[in-house]
């Protein structure tokens, strides 16, 4: 169905069985609606949903799989324990990203707060930099073999550290990976290489982040050595942070703990926030009771991710281990300082990077890539522009900050084309490459930059059978008026918290007429409307919708598509509908 508001816009509507639809009201004792939204998000493995109201005191515990089934798992505790018997000197190592950035402060904490153990001796932490890449650098493993630690734990990272890790062996440093990304066909030789996605690999959930599989190995270790950390401790606040962050699914195939580990989180965060995260949301002008996975996605991750981007991602780790209230004040307001460095500059290779697109006279239709290069670009910054340029044409996207010897670069990309497969297939011409579905990025010699860029596009236009930026969008369920009420709104929020692999519903109904409709904000650039249905009359909201009020107001009908939203003012709460978009049918 096609979009009144844009050409390139069409909506599909979600056909799950009747027979399935059938058996799940049976099992959940629910109305047709609900029944068809989980049927879209878990198929014939509904009996697995886990579907527990929001205030619920107890949660599911099943949701959360033993940890022993992750590979390598017992192996590292039992090495842990020693190091904190003996009072040997760890250290961890994680990526510089706020999935690592959480992972490494998750393990921090839990090593810290095991007061019943002598050690460790000396603890220290790097999140590395993207100065050195992701992972354990040479100039890292050197620092550890210098200052004699006995054990590595890395976080988020190190399961393609072959060289590196052997390295370390070689001096007599037990390593101790802990990864969610996919290992390479040998694995590093380290003492433990705990990862869900190894080959081997039992774990119900391969689609942990590198917190989750961090929360999960603090978990077992302090349920070891007898300290109950339970599913509402402080560190499942770190979990969430990383798996919201990473955009790891919440839901694959029935399988939902990766949801359940931030509807936890998020729960504990609204009740009693870490320092950290509470210094922020201060400095912010957040409310902590109001905290969402939007929350972090737009708001916190992005003040983490400035340090790594435009200054010291050390300070982000500092910001989430810190219990220090002033410190955490002073470490929030430095990393507001970085984001506002880092969107001046965002904005400004942006602009570059679409005048060298407009330049090139760049044609979508015949090209399966968008290729840009830029002298001296910042490193931090490329990935922001290839996701804002494969936004813009609907096409794999890679930046690169040439200079010499080696270049640095980032690609982003579309539904469909994996981007790892995409480097993985180009790697001959790559020094070094990383990533997964969506994202990577890589180093490459600047003689090789053209082949690269040759080989990229080649791949790219190969999977793609036409260019058509056309905008496809899911529709849940079509509604009667009389359906928008608080009973459908809390079933649909049982499925909370929505993001990747669990997007919140889009409803649509048809054939509503404008009661009232005005523009609204201090801009007025939002629109406020009540349409009528039969005897029903609908709140509507509709943000950044201002400009489109003239030509609603020229419909005889709207058919609206839009999310249910329970909207609290003034003491009083009332259902209204937040319009996406209207439909241009009949």
């Amino acid at each position: 169905m096609k979009s009144l508001l844009s050409n390139n816009r069409i909506w599909t509507p979600s056909q799950p069985e009747r027979s399935l639809i059938g058996s799940i009201r049976e099992k959940f004792n629910c109305s047709r609606v609900f029944a068809g939204l989980v049927a879209s998000r878990y198929g014939e493995n509904f009996q697995r949903a886990n579907l527990t109201p929001e205030d619920e005191e107890d949660f599911p515990e099943r949701v959360f799989h033993s940890p022993d089934q992750l590979p390598d798992l017992s192996k590292a505790i039992d090495r842990i324990i020693r190091a904190l018997k003996e009072e040997q000197d760890v250290f961890i190592h994680g990526d510089f990203d706020v999935d690592g950035l959480s992972s490494a402060s998750l393990v921090y904490r839990g090593l810290k707060g095991l007061e019943d153990l002598p050690g460790p001796g000396k603890l220290k932490v790097d999140v590395g930099s993207r100065d050195f890449g992701h992972g354990i650098s040479k100039k890292t493993s050197s620092r550890l073999i210098d200052e004699e630690f006995d054990l590595v734990i890395t976080t988020d990272c190190g399961v393609k550290g072959v060289d590196e890790i052997t390295h370390l062996n070689n001096f007599g440093i037990d390593v101790i990976v802990t990864d969610h990304h996919e290992p390479s066909d040998t694995l590093p030789p380290a003492l433990a290489v705990v990862d869900p996605k190894r080959n081997d690999a039992n774990y119900p959930n391969p689609h942990l982040s590198g917190a989750g599989v961090a929360y999960k190995l603090v978990d077992r270790l302090m349920d070891k050595v007898g300290v109950s950390s339970g599913y509402t401790s402080n560190l499942i606040q770190l979990a969430a942070l990383g798996t919201v962050s990473d955009l790891v699914p919440l839901v694959v195939e029935g399988e939902d703990e990766n949801r359940w580990l931030v509807k936890v989180g998020l729960k504990k965060m609204r009740q009693d926030p870490i320092t950290g995260i509470s210094a922020l949301l201060g400095e912010m002008g957040s409310e902590e009771g109001e905290i969402k996975p939007e929350t972090i996605s737009y708001r916190i991750a992005p003040k983490l991710n400035s340090a790594n981007r435009v200054g010291d991602p050390q300070v982000s780790f500092l910001l989430l281990a810190t219990r220090n209230r002033s410190r955490a004040d002073h470490l929030s307001r430095t990393l507001i300082d970085y984001d506002r460095d880092r969107s001046r500059i965002q904005d400004k290779l942006t602009r570059r990077a679409i005048n060298q697109v407009k330049e090139a006279e760049f044609d979508p239709e015949n090209e399966g890539l968008v290729f840009v290069v830029g002298d001296g670009w910042n490193p931090g910054i490329l990935g922001l522009v290839s996701s804002r340029l494969s936004g813009e044409f609907n096409l794999p996207a890679v930046t690169v900050s040439r200079s010499t010897p080696s270049c640095r670069g980032s690609m982003r990309g579309i539904d469909g084309l994996s981007v790892y497969q995409g480097l993985d297939n180009c790697s001959r011409y790559l020094t070094k490459f990383g990533g997964h579905e969506m994202a990577g990025g890589f180093t490459v010699d600047s003689s090789d930059l053209d082949s690269l860029r040759d080989c990229l596009k080649d791949w790219a236009s190969s999977r793609l059978d036409s260019y058509e930026k056309i905008e496809e969008n899911s529709l849940d369920a079509r509604l009667d008026p009389v359906q928008v009420n608080r009973d459908l709104y809390r079933e649909i929020q049982s499925l909370a918290p929505f993001g990747v692999g669990n997007p919140e519903p889009y409803f649509w109904i048809r054939r509503l007429k404008i009661v009232s409709a005005r523009r609204v904000g201090s801009s007025k650039n939002h629109l406020k409307l009540k349409l009528a249905g039969g005897d029903e009359i609908l709140d509507c909201i509709g943000f950044g919708m201002g400009e489109d009020l003239s030509l609603l107001k020229e419909q005889e009908v709207l058919n609206p598509v839009f999310q249910l939203e329970l909207n609290q003012w003034k003491g009083r709460e009332q259902m209204q509908l937040k319009l996406k978009d209207f439909i241009l049918q009949g």
